[in-house]
């Protein structure tokens, strides 16, 4: 699906619920927010490809403002490089946000746009209400990922949507 579509489709379904807008950083992650991160970490890191590394919240610097995904994936770099006041200008790879109550999708998919311009390869936007995922990439396209497995190129192994919502992780 174009951005296009999916962006007409997200503000029409937002304007019919009547949804509030949404106040960055005004509301606290939740613990479900919380749990959904631990997750995550604990999923992807048996499923990423063997030359990347996830990380919980890390602030990056984008084209006109600063971003804190709820994940982010990067290459592996020698830790020597953390010591460089440039780490934090260097976007992830995969930018994963995690819609909490009280956000919007529209909300998300504007902040996804502006991490994509700012040079995340795919903004992942985890959706607990629907138990979804929907995969953005800078080539504008969203595809919507829900009861399926995903895959991808960042990830050495399919990943199936509804592990991250309900099986056990060891």
């Amino acid at each position: 699906m174009a951005y296009e579509e999916y962006d007409d489709d997200v503000l029409e379904l937002e304007h019919e619920i009547s949804l509030a807008e949404e106040e960055e950083d005004d509301e606290m992650p939740t613990r479900m927010h919380g749990w959904l991160q631990r997750r995550l970490i604990k999923i992807f890191t048996a499923h990423l490809a063997e030359n990347l590394e996830i990380f919980p919240p890390v602030t990056f610097k984008g084209i006109t403002q600063r971003y804190t995904p709820d994940v982010s994936i990067y290459p592996v770099i020698p830790p020597i490089l953390f010591a460089e006041t440039f780490a934090d200008e260097l976007p992830p790879l995969i930018a994963i946000e995690i819609i909490s109550p009280g956000q919007t999708i529209g909300a998300m998919v504007k902040k996804c746009q502006g991490m994509l311009e700012s040079g995340v390869e795919e903004c992942w936007i985890v959706e607990p209400a629907n138990e979804s995922i929907t995969v953005c990439t800078k080539e504008r396209r969203f595809v919507r990922h829900e009861g399926e497995v995903l895959t991808n190129r960042f990830l050495r192994e399919p990943l199936k949507v509804e592990d991250i919502f309900h099986a056990d992780i060891q």
